[in-house]
């Protein structure tokens, strides 16, 4: 039952398969009914599994067992011995290719008793072409004697094309407790995604100033599988890829995917600026050539509350601005000012809370 199958596929048929394996770059085979949510029962399991072999039970609460699922509202048990063995299984939405190397992820828990006491437990993924077919050894767990749920990541690469994936209590080793002595309760189990390993970059915005704690980190992901999680430092795991309100200095950024696949960069914030203060200046060239062309302030702070006016030699206001980032550009009404003096007035709040007016020319050139 368990022996590994022949070559039994024609030229035709296998090159199909090639054709549709170089076609897809990012397989993603998800699972109908992952978390295995159906009416608990022994020897039953919800629909679009099978049982592959034996009389797997939906639990909780069939032969005394009492943990709460991992995900949702139910989950399967299974145990196995010698010459009796239980497994479920599915057919796939579309095949696992050969040479592909995929990830899938699921919880699984050990129970001291399951019906017959039980030594430990043990899990064998198999590949096949027909329901409960175990014609490809995909991947088998250590032996496990945790009792509450461990989320396990296995990696198999399979070597022809398997419709159908099947998982059974499998025993590895004999138990003196009895002879169902491998018991195991299986859930929430990911989708079947090709193996891309994940990476890490940041952008950085530097600390305005060395009094401010504004820098900020953003962290990007290419590879892996979605959705990620974020991490700066010994903070917690977060949805957000965005880390704010940060210090001048060395942070270490990390990333998992859904398969807890890792990866982490090591970054800086810098703060160019010494000193916190607003300068504005005194003359800008606003003839498009990249440079000089924007009159607005460089800003060393994390300021609020900003306003910014400019008024000709004859007190007509021709720019306002309420964000520091969005400067005049030396026109007015869409046509270009003249060559001359203009006065500003700024105000803003800066870090410290305190409130600042600052009043001076500017001299348009051209």
């Amino acid at each position: 039952m368990f022996s590994k199958p022949g070559t039994f596929y024609c030229i035709l048929y296998c090159c199909l398969w090639l054709t549709l394996a170089i076609k897809v770059s990012a397989q993603h085979i998800s699972l109908g009914n992952p978390s295995l949510e159906g009416r608990t029962g022994k020897g039953i399991v919800p629909s679009p599994w099978f049982i592959a072999a034996g009389t797997p039970d939906t639990q909780p609460g069939i032969f005394d067992i009492k943990l709460l699922p991992s995900a949702g509202n139910s989950y399967i048990g299974m145990h196995s011995g010698k010459g009796f063995l239980e497994g479920i299984g599915q057919e796939l939405s579309q095949p696992l290719m050969p040479h592909t190397t995929y990830v899938l992820s699921f919880d699984m828990a050990f129970t001291t008793y399951y019906l017959y006491p039980a030594c430990y437990g043990s899990l064998a993924i198999y590949g096949g072409n027909t329901p409960g077919d175990t014609a490809a050894l995909l991947w088998l767990s250590d032996n496990f004697t945790q009792t509450d749920w461990k989320r396990y990541h296995a990696i198999f690469r399979p070597t022809e094309a398997w419709h159908y994936i099947s998982f059974w209590a499998y025993p590895t080793a004999p138990c003196n407790k009895s002879q169902f002595g491998i018991a195991l309760l299986i859930d929430n189990l990911s989708a079947i995604d090709k193996l891309l390993l994940p990476a890490v970059t940041a952008t950085v915005k530097p600390c305005s100033c060395e009094a401010v704690t504004d820098g900020r980190i953003t962290l990007h992901v290419t590879g892996g599988v979605p959705p990620f999680q974020y991490k700066l430092d010994n903070s917690g795991w977060q949805a957000d890829s965005v880390f704010t309100g940060l210090a001048a200095g060395a942070h270490t950024g990390e990333i998992k995917d859904q398969h807890d696949f890792r990866a982490s960069i090591d970054t800086t914030v810098a703060s160019p600026w010494k000193n916190c203060l607003v300068v504005l200046p005194t003359a800008f060239t606003p003839n498009n050539d990249g440079q000089n062309d924007i009159f607005r302030p460089r800003v060393y702070d994390a300021i609020h509350d900003y306003r910014l006016q400019v008024y000709d030699r004859w007190g007509k206001l021709v720019f306002s601005s309420q964000a520091p980032e969005w400067g005049w550009d030396g026109t007015v009404g869409g046509s270009p000012a003249n060559v001359q003096s203009y006065v500003y007035i700024c105000t803003y709040t800066d870090s410290r809370e305190e409130q600042h007016l600052q009043k001076g020319s500017v001299l348009l050139l051209r």
